[in-house]
């Protein structure tokens, strides 16, 4: 099983990323960017919640999303008796890139413990405000949440030599 990269996204933005190989022979710069840029309005508009993948040649694309649940003094505001609910924030987003092999399972749950580790580390006012450099550090968890199913066969045997 590869995976080339994952990441998690809100509002468009980058929070962290993790790079286990190059991708840039599937994606470009300029076409990671756009995916990036438009996966979590696309995907949420076309398919709601559920998880998601697409292909590329010899990879697949999986796609997972997480609405942030917040408080009721978060969403709601209360003005003369009535409760009148905020926008909803836009979802988070967790994307790897994986070898067309990749088993959907194990990526799936990888994704899973990924956003559940990151919503355990930062609070939705965190994810909000928008100060992405206090999210970098989170950049170390993905790789190591991801170790076991990242690297290529004869990497991982590889690594245990070493």
């Amino acid at each position: 099983m590869t995976i080339l990269e994952t990441a998690i996204l809100f509002n468009k933005n980058i929070l962290c990323e993790a790079h286990f190989y190059s991708s840039k022979k599937i994606l470009s710069d300029k076409d990671r960017k756009f995916l990036r840029k438009t996966l979590s309005v696309v995907v949420k508009s076309a398919f709601d919640e559920k998880i998601h993948k697409f292909s590329m040649d010899e990879h697949k694309i999986l796609i997972k999303l997480k609405n942030l649940e917040v408080t009721d003094e978060d969403t709601k505001e209360k003005s003369n008796n009535q409760i009148t609910e905020q926008p909803k924030n836009p979802p988070l987003v967790i994307y790897c890139i994986a070898g067309i092999k990749a088993d959907q399972k194990h990526v799936n749950n990888c994704m899973d413990d990924a956003i559940s580790q990151f919503l355990d580390k930062f609070s939705i006012s965190d994810i909000t405000t928008k100060k992405l450099k206090k999210f970098k550090s989170f950049n170390d968890r993905l790789k190591t949440i991801f170790k076991e199913i990242a690297l290529k066969p004869e990497d991982r045997f590889k690594s245990i030599l070493i």
